[in-house]
C-alpha cells in the first residue's frame, strides 16, 4: 500500500515560515530508501538533509511543501490556533494528493480529536494515522521530515541573503537569534514581516524595550 507521510518544520521559531511538507510514497520503495538513511531529520546534519532530499524527489510518487509565512502565522492567530494552522496545511497536501491510501501524519503529541476534526475535512478516502514520533518510526513520516527541514533552512538563508544579515536558526533558544532579535529591537520602530510579532519572545522584548525607554524620562 503506498503512503503519504507528512511532517512540518518550524512550529517553534521566533523568525521564519513554518513548513509543512508531504511525501507519497509507494511501499516497495521504503527499503530503499531506508538504505540511503532515512529518518526523523533532526538527526541529521544540514548536508545530508540536502542529499537525501534530492534522493526523496527522485523516488517518491509526489512531494508537496507548504509554506506558511511569519506574517501569515500571525495574522491567522488572531483568530484560529497555531495547531488550527497547521491542520489547514496539512488539509491542503492531503486534498491535493488523493491517490494515497493510507496517510500517516506525524503530531507533537497523541490527540484522537486532531485527528476526527482532520477527517471530517478532508476530501479523499485516505485511511489517516496521526502518532507521536511518526517521523522516526514511518519512513515516509521521515521523507516528509527531511523536506520539510530542508526547505525551512533555505528559507532562512533566503532571507539573511536578501537583508544581509545572520539570524541563526529562528528558534528562540538560539544565541545568534535571540541576539539578533535583541539588538533588532532595540535599534528599529517596527519589525520585519520574518519576524512572529505573535511569540511571547517578540512581546517581552518590546516590553523591554518600552519599560526601559520608559525609565530614561
Amino acid at each position: 500500500m503506498d503512503t503519504l507521510g507528512i511532517d512540518e518544520a518550524g512550529r517553534g521559531p521566533v523568525i521564519g515560515p513554518l513548513v509543512v511538507s508531504g511525501v507519497h510514497i509507494k511501499k516497495e520503495h521504503e527499503p530503499h530508501l531506508k538504505e540511503l538513511g532515512i529518518t526523523d531529520s533532526k538527526l541529521l546534519s544540514p548536508k545530508k538533509r540536502e542529499i537525501l532530499e534530492k534522493e526523496i524527489i527522485k523516488i517518491a510518487l509526489n512531494v508537496r511543501v507548504v509554506i506558511i509565512s511569519a506574517k501569515q502565522i500571525d495574522n491567522d492567530m488572531k483568530n484560529i490556533s497555531l495547531n488550527h494552522v497547521e491542520m489547514n496545511a496539512i488539509i491542503k497536501i492531503i486534498n491535493q494528493t488523493p491517490d494515497a491510501k493510507k496517510t500517516i501524519i506525524d503530531l507533537p503529541s497523541n490527540s484522537k480529536t486532531f485527528t476526527q476534526e482532520l477527517e471530517a475535512k478532508i476530501t479523499t478516502k485516505t485511511k489517516i494515522t496521526a502518532e507521536f514520533k511518526a517521523d522516526l518510526n514511518y519512513t515516509a513520516v521521515s521523507a516528509a521530515s527531511i523536506i520539510a527541514k530542508t526547505e525551512r533552512d533555505r528559507q532562512i538563508r533566503l532571507i539573511e541573503k536578501k537583508h544581509n544579515i545572520k539570524l541563526g536558526s529562528g528558534y528562540p533558544s538560539d544565541p545568534n537569534t535571540k541576539t539578533f532579535l535583541k539588538e533588532y529591537i532595540q535599534s528599529h520602530d517596527t519589525l520585519p514581516d520574518y519576524i512572529r510579532q505573535s511569540w511571547q519572545t517578540t512581546k517581552d522584548l518590546i516590553k523591554s524595550k518600552t519599560q526601559k525607554g520608559l525609565g530614561d524620562f
